[in-house]
């Protein structure tokens, strides 16, 4: 039997950070979720201008949204907003060689300078989403960020 899809493309979830602030994702392509670059305290309207600034990317676990994790709050058409295509970097633990990641199946050969500045192919907890948005609005760098970095590899 399929699974069924917890969250559909334009999915917007509400992100509670702990100083009770909040931030907000939408969906593009499970799993692949983009964050805004500002926080409110206050819900805003829910609507594609929400996402004119986004702070970065993520592949996010599927129980980060839904009945334990973020709540589906309402949807915006993808088509209206300016999001840029996710780019990611791979980087293979046995050969030691560097890969930008395309269309979740493509593996073009690079180099680690070639990655530095691109997301890491990974899947993130729900938690370590929450603290990357909390340093992010700090100005503070995120542990689990840095611990991804393509320099930080080899």
């Amino acid at each position: 039997m399929p699974r069924r899809k917890k969250w559909e493309p334009g999915n917007v979830v509400e992100v509670e950070l702990d100083d009770g602030s909040f931030s907000y994702g939408v969906v593009i392509e499970e799993p692949l979720v983009a964050f805004t670059e500002a926080t409110f305290t206050e819900r805003p309207e829910i609507t594609p201008k929400l996402f004119s600034k986004v702070a970065f990317q993520l592949w996010v676990m599927n129980s980060a949204i839904g009945k334990n994790g973020w709540p589906v709050i309402g949807d915006v058409p993808l088509k209206e907003l300016p999001i840029p295509d996710a780019r990611f970097y791979r980087y293979d633990i046995i050969s030691k060689k560097f890969y930008h990641y395309v269309d979740c199946t493509n593996d073009i050969p690079s180099t680690s300078e070639g990655c530095v500045g691109l997301e890491c192919a990974a899947v993130w907890r729900k938690d370590h989403v929450e603290d990357r948005l909390r340093a992010h609005k700090e100005g503070a760098v995120c542990q689990w960020e840095e611990s991804l970095r393509a320099e930080n590899k080899a």
